[in-house]
């Protein structure tokens, strides 16, 4: 068993930025990967290379970039030369997961903010 990083990345609208402009070959799909840590950059790159393997024309990309995102996820978005989008591109949650047997499973910080740590001094069996 491991602790990993995940990336969990929505694609409103894969598809969208190979031209031809509109809204003819847009699908939402999702994907999961792992990641060494949090750089937007790296997080960038990993959503180009997803997209790319998944339909959108080599360098479709390059003006990718990150808007203001809310709840913690990271918001990629681009817009096409004739074409403004309502949806953001893509958007990225960063999760730690537990990683065992091939499966993922998701840890969460416990929110201690209103509570007072106690350490037993009884030993339990």
């Amino acid at each position: 068993m491991e602790v990993v990083l995940l990336a969990h990345i929505t694609f409103n609208r894969i598809g969208s930025a190979s031209g031809g402009g509109g809204f003819q070959s847009q699908r939402q799909v999702k994907f999961s990967a792992e990641v060494g840590g949090t750089d937007q950059e790296v997080i960038r790159e990993l959503v180009i290379e997803i997209a790319e393997a998944n339909g959108e024309t080599v360098g479709a990309l390059e003006g990718l970039r990150y808007e203001r995102g809310y709840g913690g996820e990271l918001v990629l978005n681009i817009q096409g030369p004739s074409t403004s989008y309502s949806t953001a591109y893509a958007q990225c949650r960063i999760i730690h997961a537990l990683k065992a047997n091939g499966q993922y499973f998701e840890l969460q910080v416990v929110d201690d903010r209103e509570v007072k740590p106690f350490v037993s001094s009884r030993q339990t069996t």
